[in-house]
């Protein structure tokens, strides 16, 4: 297996650090998450696991009785879960989405009825060994169940946490205005969708609105930057005359590629505005001072040497940094331990541009434990 990352010291000190083997690897300094949708599910024969650490299955939602289901046959959903664990990929059963979260509100209005639905989500994943859940809820903020959220959430991660599971929310600005800081810590991350932005008339997922909707939820939810995972879109959208999203209007990227060479790096196709490989790439980057990346869905991408998540995994695991340089100016020195030391202490304009190379101790965490062995680093 081949090392995606290189550390080097400098200021006369050397760290001996682990490699990276993949993206699957749970050590990964980043996360990919990638959602594999019920009506589409036969093309994840064809993905390369190791390009991936999660798979969200979209989506599992509840019958009137609020059992869940999915449209994927039960012996080809376990079987799915199973190759993914052995490509050590976790495995999340993704409840809500857009259009399927309008029957969730009865099942969650009365304590009694929270403790019977959350029984069933737990007797579900744990029938197909699922290794997680993600609350993809997209409902107005105008809607009742924003009232019951919260609650539902602090009870899910009780049980999450009984089981050795783990909880994720897939989110936007829109659908987070009811939802406190204090709910989003019971987390383990947040995908955040970047995309279908019907305020551009120019693009519905640009490179400035990823940096707008992570700072949303930085700065206004207090959510921290390794747990912010950024969503990109694997696919298109047309515009009307009028320069308004036309929600009509929708191409795969492996679609538009079809058309032409050229549209693989391109970002518009015939009146299709879309991420092509090059905007990928630099929303990789930003990511990578974040939690990761996520994308909507695995199988809109193209084959081969034009995948985006090829493109993806390039960029993230490809990278070159220097341990502890955490100012990202190429070195490790004295400033880089200043600057850690008010970021710990939440200074006013203390912000890490690589907080991955502050990450000493490898637990994917930032914490005086990484500053002490910073201190020791450099006093060698």
């Amino acid at each position: 297996m081949k090392a995606h990352r290189i550390i080097a010291i400098a200021a006369a000190a050397v760290l001996a650090v682990p490699a990276y083997s993949s993206a699957a690897d749970n050590n990964t300094p980043h996360r990919i998450v990638g959602y594999l949708p019920d009506w589409n599910y036969q093309p994840f024969r064809e993905l390369d696991l190791s390009q991936l650490t999660h798979i969200n299955i979209a989506f599992c939602n509840p019958d009137d009785n609020g059992r869940l289901y999915c449209d994927i046959p039960e012996r080809e959903l376990k079987s799915i879960i199973s190759a993914a664990h052995s490509s050590n990929v976790e495995v999340f059963a993704a409840l809500g989405g857009g259009g399927g979260c309008d029957g969730y509100l009865k099942h969650l209005d009365t304590p009694e009825e929270r403790a019977a639905f959350n029984s069933n989500i737990m007797d579900y994943c744990e029938n197909y060994d699922f290794d997680g859940i993600d609350l993809d809820i997209e409902l107005s903020s105008r809607n009742e169940i924003w009232n019951y959220y919260g609650d539902w959430c602090t009870e899910l991660r009780t049980l999450c946490d009984e089981r050795d599971m783990k909880m994720s929310t897939a989110t936007a600005q829109w659908v987070a205005e009811k939802v406190s800081p204090e709910t989003f810590t019971l987390f383990d991350f947040v995908n955040v969708m970047a995309y279908d932005n019907d305020e551009d008339a120019h693009s519905h997922a640009s490179y400035e609105y990823s940096e707008e909707c992570l700072d949303y939820f930085s700065e206004r939810k207090k959510i921290p930057r390794e747990k912010l995972v950024l969503g990109v879109p694997f696919y298109g959208r047309g515009y009307t005359a009028d320069g308004e999203l036309d929600w009509n209007s929708y191409m795969s990227f492996a679609d538009i590629v079809s058309k032409g060479d050229e549209y693989y790096t391109a970002d518009r196709y015939n009146g299709i505005a879309y991420n092509g490989a090059d905007t990928i790439a630099k929303k990789a980057e930003l990511a990578n001072g974040y939690g990761g990346i996520m994308m909507w869905e695995l199988t809109q991408d193209a084959k081969g040497e034009k995948s985006l998540l090829k493109v993806i995994n390039d960029t993230l695991l490809g990278e070159t940094f220097v341990a502890g340089d955490v100012n990202a100016d190429g070195s490790f020195n004295i400033s880089d331990l200043v600057l850690f030391q008010k970021w710990l202490l939440v200074k006013p304009g203390a912000e890490l541009k690589n907080w991955k190379a502050g990450d000493l101790c490898e637990d994917g965490k930032l914490n005086v434990f990484d500053l002490c062995l910073m201190r020791k680093l450099l006093t060698k």
